[in-house]
């Protein structure tokens, strides 16, 4: 082969690498392009029905994400246990096929069993519901309470700790008689949600429990299967439980909070940009929520009332004596160091 040819073919081989690369690099390019233009969509998917504040605030956090991103960040918010339970939601946070879920922190005490501690009764202290609001707040940025942050980390949730979604202090509610002292529980058939942190106090007050989801309790209710149940102002009113109860009875036994957690590999693949928006929104949409619920509890509870309910002010004396110890059931989790933390931070 002539010198000549040998440097045409040299020269056309460098071509068409050139080519080659410069169309990979455009490929590259655009479909990096694509990944950053798609719309980010997130399924956020709780229990409460769509007139609840949880609810609301979940509205909430849609309409920031969305605004702040301007249209890159879709939320679609699935209410109603339309996908599960608490505890199924979790799970499939866990998974990743839920992005977002809005537990309590008694049922995300299975899955992060330090969060039971702000489910203890009478844990936050408070003379009335704004007080403790204004408790859980600055108990939300002690480094105590950012123990539970650390332990849902290391099970593959994200929680933001200082994004504090309050729903307030939860009562029994009964049919044939009223709740007026501890005698009053024993043998009571309760229906509770399937957490610890939920049927441990009542069997502690000598109540017959019975965990149940919440979308079962008004049947229930009603065919005599269970006698009370126990849930915030806001829960009684808006699951229509004044058709089927005739007293509550103000134990106030646990004060609830949310604690709304993501699936922690799909956040921190996000970008920095998204990952802020999302906080920021999880943060401002809970004090909405909060500020809602405050306000709700006080109105519905008048409603209740008008609804022909009979408001009892429980004696809270022996409440408190029967399950001063509480934590102690939760062994390895809630310490007595971590409790003593979790009181003094207030």
């Amino acid at each position: 082969m002539k010198f000549s040819n040998v440097k045409t073919w040299l020269l056309v081989f460098t071509l068409l690498f050139a080519l080659t690369a410069c169309g990979n690099d455009a490929t590259e390019t655009n479909a990096n392009a694509n990944n950053e233009g798609e719309k980010l969509t997130i399924k956020l998917a709780h229990v409460t029905n769509d007139q609840s504040a949880i609810h609301l605030g979940s509205v909430k956090f849609k309409d920031i994400v969305e605004e702040k991103s301007n249209g890159s960040i879709e939320v679609e918010v699935i209410p109603g246990g339309q996908l599960g339970s608490e505890k199924d939601l979790v799970e499939s946070t866990k998974l990743g096929t839920v992005d977002i879920t809005i537990p309590s922190a008694a049922v995300l005490s299975n899955f992060v069993p330090k969060a039971a501690v702000l489910t203890l009764p009478y844990v936050i202290e408070g003379s009335d519901e704004q007080e403790k609001y204004e408790t859980l707040k600055e108990l939300a940025k002690s480094d105590a309470y950012k123990e539970i942050e650390k332990e849902a980390d290391a099970q593959g949730l994200k929680l933001f700790s200082e994004a504090v979604w309050w729903v307030g202090d939860r009562h029994v509610t009964t049919k044939e008689k009223p709740v007026e002292t501890l005698a009053d529980m024993k043998g009571l058939k309760i229906r509770t949600p399937d957490a610890a942190a939920h049927t441990e106090p009542f069997k502690a007050m000598g109540a017959n429990v019975t965990p149940m989801n919440i979308t079962e309790v008004y049947y229930s209710l009603k065919t005599g299967a269970i006698e009370a149940q126990e849930n915030s102002i806001n829960q009684i009113y808006t699951n229509n439980f004044h058709e089927v109860q005739k007293y509550v009875n103000l134990t106030g036994h646990m004060t609830q909070n949310e604690l709304p957690v993501l699936n922690k590999k799909w956040f921190d693949g996000l970008t920095e940009d998204q990952k802020s928006i999302i906080e920021t929104a999880m943060f401002d949409a809970g004090v909405y929520m909060s500020e809602l619920q405050l306000k709700q509890n006080e109105e519905e509870l008048e409603i209740l009332k008008e609804n022909g309910m009979e408001v009892i002010n429980t004696d809270l004396k022996e409440f408190k004596e029967a399950t001063k110890d509480l934590y102690q059931i939760f062994g390895d989790a809630i310490d007595e160091k971590f409790y003593n933390d979790i009181i003094e931070s207030q």
